[in-house]
């Protein structure tokens, strides 16, 4: 199982976490939230991420827009623009990663544009125990690199703050802090060294050997979000991408948050 919908109405928060953590994405159709209720949500779940960025409204700082629209000057109001966007998961190059769910709220749909998830736990356990073994002792180092995940200018917000990250090294599989299931932990376009028992090894010969066993079609959902869905994905159990936006009018909110009002205490990543 890839994903799961949950009925409407959203009744029990903690219920609905226990979902996400175990296959990595769920969904609500049919949602009809105001921003402070969006916010609410989210804040029952968890600690939210306020940069105060040019994405994120002044009286709703926890909300990230997600848009390709710009202002009449062609200054950005969102993030994450129009263009195709490669597999990336929140805060690949942050040396701490503690705000592990990201939740998608559409408020202006395009029916032509696909977001996809991939669960990053399920291949593991597909592996060989000598297999499982290998990958355990491999480190990598993760760093923002432009021109991967998307394009961007050095003088557009974004870059400023994509770049301003040091970067971390951590390990390729890991627990999640949670439910204790392994999961690949594989942003690959940031990844740009990699150790086995602390040796140096390719780490693009090791991201091509991972391709082909993390990303199958058995461990993906696609989705087309359309006004009113509500989505939520795991950052460390999952990977998420998207195709080109064909309408510049599409909106989506973005909330990234922790889980440590569910009563599903997070530990030190």
């Amino acid at each position: 199982m890839t994903h799961i919908i949950c009925d409407h109405p959203i009744t029990n928060t903690k219920t609905l976490v226990e979902h996400l953590q175990r296959v990595g994405v769920v969904i609500c159709h049919d949602q009809d939230l105001s921003n402070n209720e969006l916010v609410s949500f989210c804040k029952s779940i968890g600690e939210c991420e306020t940069p105060e960025a040019f994405m994120n409204p002044k009286e709703y700082p926890e909300i990230f827009k997600v848009t390709g629209k710009r202002k009449d000057d062609g200054s950005k109001i969102g993030m994450f623009g129009d263009t195709e966007l490669g597999w990336h998961s929140n805060g690949n190059s942050r040396r701490n990663i503690d705000k592990i769910c990201v939740t998608l709220y559409c408020k202006i749909s395009d029916e032509n544009t696909t977001t996809s998830f991939c669960n990053t736990s399920r291949p593991f356990y597909d592996l060989s125990e000598e297999q499982q073994e290998y990958y355990k002792d491999i480190k990598i180092r993760l760093a923002f690199v432009n021109n991967t995940v998307y394009h961007l200018d050095e003088d557009d917000p974004e870059y400023k703050l994509m770049s301003r990250y040091p970067g971390s090294i951590r390990p390729l599989v890991d627990k999640h802090p949670n439910t204790d299931l392994y999961y690949f932990y594989f942003p690959y376009h940031f990844i740009v060294k990699a150790w086995h028992k602390s040796k140096k090894i390719d780490h693009i010969k090791l991201i091509e050997e991972l391709k082909p066993i993390i990303f199958r079609s058995k461990y993906q959902y696609h989705h087309i979000f359309k006004q009113g869905d509500l989505v939520l994905s795991d950052q460390l159990c999952t990977l998420h991408r998207r195709t080109p936006v064909y309408d510049v009018n599409r909106l989506l909110y973005r909330v990234a948050h922790d889980y440590q009002n569910t009563g599903l205490l997070h530990k030190n990543i």
